[in-house]
């Protein structure tokens, strides 16, 4: 911060104006006696004289203590916009840091082995990134970390007595990262209310979900522009009405995946399988599908104008009305 300057007089300073005064009132008072004269006649003028002398001094005396007390007023404002600015940034870094420690405190509640305490840091990530928008790029990126980990699904539940404790751990984490997809769609929602608003929706956000395990996600009516799903498991995901605008799906599984109606120009699916995948109504324009298997696939309706099929398997394809 500035310092403010110049706030007080010295002794020499208040010294040096009173000797000012002193010597504009004797110069007043010689100059007035001399052109009234020195005879008695005029006696009664010299005394006029040294009263206008005297008020011209205590004019100029005004008239200083009227600088002094602007000059003090002006220290004063000085004074009060540097304490102002430095409450500001207080408060600034006061909350970057209340930021940091929220941020901290619910990464590592991630990396807890108990499924509540997981939970926890996912809804407290939510809450710093609704919070401070500066954020919602770092949020994103450990949530979709946290979703690229290895997973082990549940499966079937064991016979009584039988790795139960191993059943229940991994079923509660198949709930913690049901909550991480759901944050996901809840932000990347394109959905919008009666007024034609989402005020959830982070925008600007990439998403990178190379090889997570999404089996069964539902990320339907999201905006995944851009978004890096190469070797993820994304069987039986759903991504209906999606905006999938140049998204990677490069040796993706999407069987029985629902691509219906998503918006997937320019997409890439080279050595996809999107075995049974509905992809009905899709705008797959400028699409790659080099090398996918897309047998018994649903393209009905679907868009393929400047899509690239090369090598592609088509076997029990449904192509109705297809548009090339």
């Amino acid at each position: 911060m500035t310092a403010v300057r110049g706030t007080a007089l010295s002794n020499r300073a208040i010294v040096g104006i009173g000797l000012v005064l002193l010597v504009i009132a004797t110069l007043c008072t010689t100059v007035l006696l001399w052109q009234f004269g020195d005879d008695r006649a005029a006696t009664r003028a010299r005394l006029e004289a040294i009263k206008v002398a005297g008020t011209i001094v205590v004019a100029a005396g005004g008239l200083v203590a009227l600088w002094l007390a602007a000059r003090k007023q002006r220290s004063t404002e000085l004074e009060l916009d540097r304490q102002l600015r430095a409450d500001a940034v207080s408060q600034l870094d006061a909350a970057e840091r209340r930021i940091t420690e929220l941020y901290t405190k619910a990464a590592d509640q991630l990396g807890s082995e108990k499924a509540p305490v997981r939970l926890a840091g996912l809804y407290a990530l939510e809450r710093v990134g609704i919070g401070a928008p500066d954020q919602r790029a770092t949020i994103i990126n450990v949530i979709c970390a946290y979703l690229r980990m290895p997973h082990t699904p549940p499966g079937p539940r064991p016979p009584d007595g039988q790795d139960q404790d191993l059943y229940e751990r991994r079923l509660q984490e198949e709930q913690v990262r049901l909550t991480a997809e759901r944050i996901l769609s809840r932000h990347l929602s394109t959905l919008v209310d009666v007024t034609g608003r989402n005020d959830t929706r982070w925008e600007r956000l990439h998403i990178d979900l190379t090889n997570a395990d999404l089996r069964g996600a539902d990320l339907g009516q999201t905006d995944l522009t851009d978004a890096d799903f190469s070797g993820a498991g994304l069987a039986g995901a759903r991504l209906t009405s999606s905006i999938l605008a140049h998204a990677r799906f490069r040796d993706t599984d999407l069987v029985g995946a629902d691509l219906s109606n998503a918006q997937a120009l320019r997409a890439r699916f080279p050595g996809a399988d999107l075995t049974g995948a509905n992809l009905s109504g899709a705008t797959l324009t400028d699409a790659d599908f080099r090398g996918a298997k897309l047998t018994g696939a649903d393209l009905s309706h679907a868009n393929l104008r400047g899509a690239d099929l090369t090598d592609a398997d088509l076997t029990d394809a449904v192509m109705d009305d297809v548009v090339r």
